[in-house]
């Protein structure tokens, strides 16, 4: 009874499996790699097919990954170069699909290399692509601090102690700023308590208007570009219901569009540190000159000791950290009241670099006037008021130290 069951199990197995039998296989001696299979179907004709990678006839694969730079940061990446060729030595095609690592976030660049951005964690790390790994490490950026009055590189400074993420006077390094907009609307727009509503149709309008932006800090040597994230409808009264509603939305710096105190084009509150989730804001209703001139306020930059009204120094860095008039010809720094106001000065640009044929005099001065550095100087920092690759454990939310924020309103 036992071998007819066997004997019926087998049968059945045969055909379920089908009428192919396999005859002969082996392993190609002129094309390492390559197994052979000699089959028969049911009406007796033989085929063969290949498997032309098989590691029981040799098929190989050479993976091999080395640091090129061991350590990095949030802005600036820990390097793995990677070596993978098949057993003859030929280049082959590779993806992330088959990657992790245990800190940080690890990109693709290129043909040959992954980079290993910081999530705000530091500590030892390891890469892995298929089955190779490499360890590497994060730290924590590197700051230029606060020694007496001065920073390290020797300007006045009334920023935090530890000062600002700084790479060296020659970093050049572009960094983006996640931009909420705020559009005014009446209190009677809203149906509920809200206040506030996401308004995709001007998202155009100022995608539009961040273009704008944009070209103005390109040509200014301002590291920086906007980038638009956020545009919502709003009721706001004035900059503290401002300031409410822009801690609500996940970006780096938040403007407020449509109204502003009365006789004016726009007022702001100056910030002299920036800390997780507390984006500057400020209040415009006029060009985006204005527009950038507020931003400016909210991350430090003044009107300039000479302005027309309301003189006053940078309040992160006085010496420099303000507008003034009439620097390139009778171009102004969109920080002062110059009716010609269309940049920010920049010491290491020549005005004509700036506006052709404007001369080849510098386009700022360092003891004078020199708001792109001011602003470079703290477009890290700024950057990560929203940083979205690492999420805060929420017990070091409770302890984390509040931003100082100047509460006095610079009315323009």
């Amino acid at each position: 009874m036992l071998k007819y069951f066997l004997f019926f199990v087998l049968f059945v197995s045969q055909n379920v499996i089908g009428a192919d039998t396999l005859i002969k296989s082996g392993c190609s001696k002129d094309y390492p790699g390559v197994k052979w299979f000699i089959y028969e179907d049911a009406e007796g004709s033989r085929y063969v097919t290949k498997d032309v990678r098989s590691w029981e006839c040799g098929f190989n694969r050479y993976l091999n990954l080395s640091m090129e730079k061991a350590s990095g940061d949030r802005f600036n990446p820990a390097i793995v170069t990677v070596d993978y060729k098949d057993m003859l030595g030929r280049n082959e095609p590779w993806g992330m699909v088959h990657h992790s690592t245990t800190i940080g976030t690890a990109v693709r660049v290129g043909r040959d290399t992954v980079e290993i951005y910081g999530d705000g964690r530091v500590g030892e790390g390891v890469f892995t692509l298929g089955r190779t790994r490499i360890k590497f490490s994060i730290e924590e950026e590197p700051r230029c601090p606060k020694n007496g009055l001065l920073d390290c590189v020797g300007y006045r400074f009334l920023g935090p102690s530890d000062g600002f993420i700084y790479y060296g006077e020659d970093d050049n390094t572009l960094v983006t700023w996640e931009l909420g907009i705020l559009m005014y609307a009446p209190p009677d727009y809203f149906p509920n308590d809200a206040q506030m509503y996401e308004y995709p149709e001007g998202w155009d309008k100022w995608q539009r208007r961040v273009d704008e932006y944009n070209k103005v800090y390109e040509k200014s040597g301002v590291h920086i570009r906007y980038k638009l994230t956020e545009v919502w409808l709003a009721n706001y009264g004035g900059l503290r219901d401002v300031e409410t509603k822009a801690d609500q939305l996940p970006v780096d710096v938040v403007l407020a569009y449509g109204i502003s105190y009365e006789g004016t084009c726009g007022v702001a509150f100056p910030n002299t540190r920036f800390i997780s989730g507390k984006p500057p804001s400020s209040m415009s209703r006029c060009s985006i000159y204005t527009d950038l001139h507020e931003i400016g306020h909210s991350v430090g930059l003044a009107h300039g000791p000479e302005n027309q009204a309301y003189g006053a120094v940078g309040y992160i860095f006085p010496e420099f950290g303000h507008g003034w008039n009439d620097i390139c010809g009778n171009y102004d720094d969109l920080m002062s009241y110059g009716y010609n106001k269309a940049y920010h000065t920049n010491s290491n640009l020549m005005c004509d670099d700036i506006f052709p044929l404007s001369g080849l005099t510098p386009a700022g001065y360092r003891d004078i006037s020199d708001t792109s550095y001011s602003l470079n100087r703290v477009r890290y920092d700024v950057s990560l008021i929203n940083d979205e690759s690492f999420q805060e454990d929420e017990v070091l939310k409770l302890v984390k130290v509040q931003a100082r924020r100047i509460r006095k309103v610079i009315i323009n």
